[in-house]
C-alpha cells in the first residue's frame, strides 16, 4: 500500500498444514518458528539467497507449539500440547527446553515441566534478572504463570480481569514482552494493549494500564495477537502488533499513538499474521503468519521481513 515499507517474504510453507503461531531470533540471526498442525520447531535463515527450513526439533504428544523464546544464546523454552480449536487437552500442557549444543550437533529437548491446570499457555517471555524463568499467558482464565525451567517449578505470578476473554473470541490475554519494568500484554478478546508492572520474579507490582485499544470492531477477522518490541536510537520504544487479518500496527509505548505500520485494506501480503520479531540489529521485523486465504482453509505460513 501507498506509504508503507517494502517487504521481502522470506519463506512460505507449500504443503497446506503448516500454522506458524511464533517466531525468537537466535545470536546468530537464524530465526526459530513454533508451528501448529505439526507441532514442530524450525530454523530459518533469513540472510541465505534463498532460504529454507530445517527442522529442529518434534515434541512427543504435542501437535501444536504456541510459542518459542530465548534463555540464553544456545537455550530455548517451548510450551505446547494436544491443540483444539482454541483450546489444549487440559492436561496436555507442557514445557520444553531446546538446547544448541554447536554447529552440525542436532538440538536437545528435554521435558522441564507440566502445566495441567490450563487449557492454553499461548505467549512466553522469559525474565531478565531469571532467564531460566519463564512467564506464560493462559488465555483462557486470564493469568499469568510462572515456570522454573530448572525446577520444573509452575505457579500463577498473578490474574487479573484485564487479561481474561470477552464474547467476542475465546482467546484473553495472548502476546506477552517483557521490557523495562513491565510486563506488556496484548488481549485478544477485549482489543486491548497494555501493561502491568512487575517485580524481578514476574510478581504484579501495580495495576493494569490500558495503552490502546484495537481500532476495529474486535472479532476473529480483526483482533490482536502477539507482538515485539524495539527501541530504535533516538526515539521511543515502539510495539510491532500484528493484528487478522493483514494488518501490522505500531505504538509508541511513551504516547501511546497507534499507526496502522503495514498491510490492512486490500493487501494480500500479510496472510493473517501472528507474531513478530525484532532483528538483531534493530532495523527490521520479521513477521509469522497462519498462511490462511480463508480462515479453515489450507495454512500456509509465512516468515516476511519488513524493515522499521
Amino acid at each position: 500500500m501507498s506509504g508503507q515499507p517494502s517487504s521481502r517474504e522470506l519463506y512460505a510453507f507449500n504443503e497446506g498444514k503448516t500454522f506458524v503461531s511464533n517466531i525468537a531470533v537466535r545470536t546468530d540471526g537464524t530465526l526459530l518458528l513454533s508451528t501448529f498442525e505439526n507441532g514442530r520447531l524450525y530454523s530459518l535463515d533469513p540472510r541465505a539467497d534463498t532460504p529454507k527450513v530445517e527442522l529442529v526439533a518434534e515434541f512427543p504428544g504435542a501437535n501444536a507449539i504456541s510459542s518459542v523464546v530465548a534463555n540464553s544464546p544456545d537455550t530455548f523454552t517451548v510450551v505446547g500440547g494436544d491443540h483444539r480449536p482454541y483450546r489444549y487437552e487440559l492436561g496436555s500442557m507442557k514445557v520444553w527446553t531446546v538446547f544448541f549444543p554447536g554447529p552440525g550437533q542436532p538440538a536437545v529437548v528435554k521435558t522441564v515441566a507440566e502445566v495441567p491446570d490450563t487449557e492454553m499457555l499461548n505467549g512466553i517471555d522469559s525474565l531478565p534478572s531469571q532467564p531460566h524463568v519463564v512467564l506464560g499467558a493462559d488465555s483462557v482464565k486470564g493469568r499469568i504463570f510462572r515456570i522454573n525451567t530448572i525446577t520444573g517449578a509452575v505457579d500463577v505470578a498473578f490474574s487479573d480481569p484485564a487479561l481474561e476473554q470477552d464474547t467476542a473470541i475465546p482467546i484473553g490475554v495472548n502476546g506477552i514482552r517483557v521490557f523495562g519494568p513491565h510486563l506488556y500484554f496484548a488481549n485478544s478478546a477485549k482489543g486491548y494493549f497494555g501493561r502491568v508492572p512487575i517485580g524481578p520474579d514476574g510478581s504484579k507490582t501495580g495495576d493494569i494500564e490500558i495503552i490502546a485499544r484495537s481500532p476495529e470492531t474486535v472479532s476473529q477477522s480483526t483482533s490482536y495477537d502477539d507482538f515485539s518490541v524495539a527501541q530504535p536510537a533516538g526515539g521511543n520504544p515502539t510495539a510491532y502488533i500484528t493484528a487478522h487479518t493483514n494488518k501490522v500496527y505500531s505504538i509508541d509505548l511513551v504516547t501511546g499513538e497507534q499507526k496502522l505500520f503495514f498491510g490492512g485494506g486490500d493487501s494480500t501480503v500479510l496472510k493473517r499474521p501472528t507474531s513478530v520479531a525484532v532483528a538483531n540489529d534493530g532495523k527490521s521485523i520479521f513477521v509469522t503468519t497462519a498462511g490462511f486465504e480463508v480462515m479453515g482453509g489450507p495454512a500456509k505460513g509465512q516468515v516476511v521481513e519488513i524493515p522499521i
